[in-house]
């Protein structure tokens, strides 16, 4: 059986939707540090008590642990997002210490650990071949693994851990998948209820039109028509928030 947990733990979706906005309506450092700090601090407590209940209701069980990869390569190449170089070079980082974790963790527990950043290198978002949405539509969509990246990514890494061998995705696989889907509907269909209790972070666009940004425009001096003034301002902004963090570091 395969895992991938932790991300949601330590709220990585509400930091993306916090990094998404420009740095003088946001602290994207702040949200980075606690994010960081739930990892370090809470994450390998809640891991283990997952892990040891996998283990008392599937002893037997083979239990292979998927990581998560890089989301961005240095560049935003979506309009309606704020993510500078240093804010995805932190965002990366955090999925580093987010992997690093969650393997110590599951070799406690017995289990392997796969991590899927080299296989997710030169498909994040913004590059040629993107393995990974950026700003999707639905916005629900975005920042998680196209079907490219699953067919492609997780699948080959994955699929010798369930199987021995290496999994390519084909069309046989893709129409073997189609023809099992209502029997694998009507199995899951048990866990309907417990699945409805589950409320999915989502990523949230950033709104320059609400009350809160406008606020925080006229608190830093922004020209919420002029792109230029903006932009300024959220370097100034960005620059301010790495100089505390530096500071306190």
């Amino acid at each position: 059986m395969t895992l991938s947990v932790g991300g949601n733990d330590a709220r990585f979706v509400s930091v993306l939707t916090e990094c998404a906005k420009p740095a003088w309506m946001s602290n994207c450092t702040a949200a980075v540090d606690r994010a960081q700090a739930i990892i370090t601090d809470q994450l390998p407590g809640g891991l283990a008590s997952l892990y040891g209940q996998v283990l008392a209701r599937a002893p037997q069980a083979s239990v292979t642990v998927a990581g998560y990869p890089h989301i961005f390569n240095g560049e935003d190449c979506n309009a309606a997002t704020w993510f500078s170089p240093a804010e995805e070079a932190r965002l990366n980082a955090t999925a580093d210490l987010l992997n690093r974790t969650t393997a110590a963790a599951a070799a406690r527990a017995g289990f392997a650990f796969l991590d899927p950043v080299p296989a997710f290198t030169g498909h994040a978002v913004c590059d040629d071949v993107e393995w990974l949405n950026g700003l999707s539509s639905p916005v629900s969509e975005s920042y998680h693994p196209t079907r490219a990246g699953h067919a492609s990514g997780y699948a080959p890494l994955m699929g010798a851990a369930l199987t021995g061998s290496r999994v390519a995705v084909t069309q046989e696989t893709l129409s073997s998948a189609a023809l099992t889907a209502p029997a694998l509907s009507e199995q899951q269909a048990g866990y309907a209820v417990q699945d409805a209790r589950i409320r999915p972070q989502e990523f949230v666009l950033p709104d320059l039109k609400s009350p809160a940004a406008r606020a925080a425009a006229a608190r830093a001096g922004v020209d919420l028509s002029d792109p230029a003034s903006m932009a300024r301002a959220d370097r100034a902004a960005e620059a301010r928030q790495g100089r505390g963090r530096q500071e306190h570091s």
